[in-house]
C-alpha cells in the first residue's frame, strides 16, 4: 500500500473514532496501531511483490530459451528471421532460441518438437505454422508451454476454437483481406508482363488443400485476379480449386492455362521438373519457392524458355541476389515479391518474454481472450522497389521494433504496459 493511502485511511479511521464517541487519546492510540498493522501489512505484500519481480528479472538476466517452430529451418524466410532473433534480440535481451532441426510436415511432427521442448525445460515456442494448432494447442496446455502464431493468419472458425486455451498468447500477422491481397497482388503483376495475353501458369498452392489457411486465401486471390483479368471461366468455384490436393490442370474457357501445383516442396527440383516441358510461361506461388528458383533459371538456359517467377516470400539476401542477377533471357531471376522483412517477428518475442514473466493474462483482448493483431505485408513489382524496401528491410531493426521499443511494452522494465500499448506497438 502506497504511504498516502495510508495516511488517508489513518484520518478517515480517526474522524470516525472521533464522531463516535472515543476520546481523542484512546483514538490516536487506537490509529498508532491500526497505523502499525497497516504499515506491516503493506511492507509484507511490497516484500511479495518485489521477490515476484526480482525473481522474474533474474530469471531474465540469467536468460530465457524461447522455442520456434517452423516449417523448414533451411527455407529463407525462417534464416531471416532467426538472425533477427539471434543476432539481435538474442544479444539484446540474453536470450536462447531453441528450432526445430528437421522439417515439420505433419500434426505429428510439430507435436514431437513441443515434447522435445518440454524435455529441455522450455516454457514457451513461437511458432511459424498455423495448420496445426488445434492439434498442437492442447498438448501446451497440458505441459503448461506458452504458444503464440509468430507471422501467420488463422481461419475464424479456428480462432474461435482455440481463443480461450490460457497458453494460446494469440496470433500476429497479415488480416485475411491481406493474405487475398497477397495473391490479387502477384497475379496482377505477373498478367502485366503477359504481352500475348495467352500465358500458360503453373500455380504453387503449398498446404492450401490441407488446411494452411494463408496459402489457401493468397490461392483464391491469384485465382480470382486471373479470372478479373482473363475473363476467365472456372468449372468448379474458386474455394474448390483452392482445395485441390492433386496436380490438376483446370478449365479456364479461354486460352490461358492453369495447372494447380499444390504441396510443400522437399528442395524446389518439383517445380523444376514441371516447367522442363516448356509449358508454362508463369510460375506463381502462395509460398516461397526460393529454393526452386535456380531450377527454373537452368530449364531456361537448356531449353530456350523465358518463364517469369512470382512468390510470396521475405525480403532476404537471396532474394535481392535474384531480383539484380539475370537469367538467360536477360530478366530478373525473379520478377515480383509480396514479402515480409525480418524484423516483424518482433512482437511475438515480447509477447513470450511477457508471459515468461507471468503476465500473460495482462496481455489478452477485451474479451479476456487471445489476441489478433495484424501486420502487412510489403509488395515489389521489380528489381527498383524490391532494393528499395530490401534497404528499409536491413535497417528495421532499430527502426521499427527496436530493443529500446520493446523496453516499454515488457512489462518488466515499463510497469504501465498493457494490451492497449502492446496492440499499438506490434501494429504499428
Amino acid at each position: 500500500m502506497r504511504k498516502s493511502a495510508t495516511i488517508f485511511l489513518l484520518g478517515l479511521l480517526f474522524g470516525i473514532s472521533t464522531f463516535a464517541g472515543v476520546p481523542a487519546e484512546e483514538s490516536r492510540a487506537l490509529a498508532a496501531d491500526e497505523s502499525a498493522a497497516t504499515e506491516e501489512e503493506a511492507s509484507e505484500d511490497f516484500a511479495d511483490d518485489t521477490e515476484e519481480t526480482m525473481s522474474a528479472q533474474e530469471e531474465l538476466a540469467a536468460g530465457y530459451t524461447i522455442g520456434v517452430s517452423v516449417y523448414d529451418p533451411e527455407d529463407w524466410e525462417a534464416i531471416a528471421f532467426r538472425d533477427y532473433f539471434e543476432s539481435y534480440l538474442g544479444a539484446a535481451f540474453n536470450t536462447t532460441f531453441y528450432y526445430n532441426a528437421e522439417r515439420i510436415d505433419t500434426a505429428e511432427d510439430e507435436i514431437a518438437f513441443v515434447e522435445e521442448l518440454h524435455e529441455a525445460g522450455v516454457k514457451g515456442i513461437i511458432s511459424f505454422l498455423s495448420t496445426y494448432i488445434e492439434d498442437v494447442l492442447p498438448v501446451c496446455e497440458e505441459y503448461g508451454m506458452y504458444y503464440v502464431l509468430g507471422s501467420g493468419t488463422i481461419s475464424d472458425e479456428v480462432y474461435e476454437n482455440v481463443k480461450d486455451n490460457p497458453y494460446f498468447l494469440g496470433t500476429i500477422g497479415p488480416t485475411t483481406e491481406d493474405e487475398q491481397t497477397a495473391g490479387e497482388t502477384l497475379a496482377e503483376n505477373l498478367a502485366a508482363l503477359d504481352e500475348s495475353g495467352s500465358a500458360s501458369y503453373l500455380v504453387v498452392t503449398g498446404g492450401s488443400g490441407i488446411g494452411n489457411e494463408m496459402h489457401r486465401l493468397r490461392t483464391i486471390g491469384i485465382l480470382s485476379k486471373l479470372q478479373e483479368l482473363y475473363g476467365l471461366t472456372y468449372e468448379q468455384s474458386i474455394e474448390e480449386l483452392a482445395a485441390i490436393t492433386e496436380t490438376t490442370e483446370i478449365e479456364t474457357g479461354t486460352d490461358v492455362r492453369i495447372t494447380i501445383f499444390p504441396g510443400y516442396l522437399a528442395d524446389g527440383s518439383e517445380v523444376g521438373e514441371a516447367v522442363t516441358g516448356g509449358e508454362y510461361t508463369m510460375v506463381i506461388s502462395a509460398m516461397t519457392i526460393a529454393n526452386a528458383i535456380t531450377n527454373i533459371c537452368s530449364a531456361e538456359a537448356e531449353y530456350g524458355y523465358d518463364i517469369k517467377v512470382g512468390m510470396v516470400d521475405c525480403f532476404t539476401d537471396q532474394n535481392y541476389a535474384f531480383f539484380n542477377e539475370t537469367d538467360a533471357n536477360g530478366d530478373s531471376k525473379l520478377n515480383c515479391l509480396v514479402g515480409k522483412y525480418g524484423a516483424i517477428v518482433g512482437p511475438s518475442f515480447v509477447a513470450i518474454c511477457n508471459a515468461y514473466a507471468g503476465y500473460a493474462d495482462d496481455f489478452r483482448n477485451a474479451d479476456g481472450c487471445a489476441f489478433q493483431l495484424y501486420q502487412t505485408y510489403w509488395y515489389a513489382a521489380g528489381t527498383e522497389e524490391f532494393n528499395e524496401l530490401y534497404a528499409q528491410s536491413i535497417s528495421t531493426y532499430e527502426n521499427t521494433y527496436s530493443a529500446t521499443d520493446m523496453m516499454q511494452v515488457l512489462k518488466l522494465y515499463n510497469p504501465d504496459a498493457d494490451y492497449e500499448l502492446f496492440q499499438e506497438f506490434a501494429e504499428k
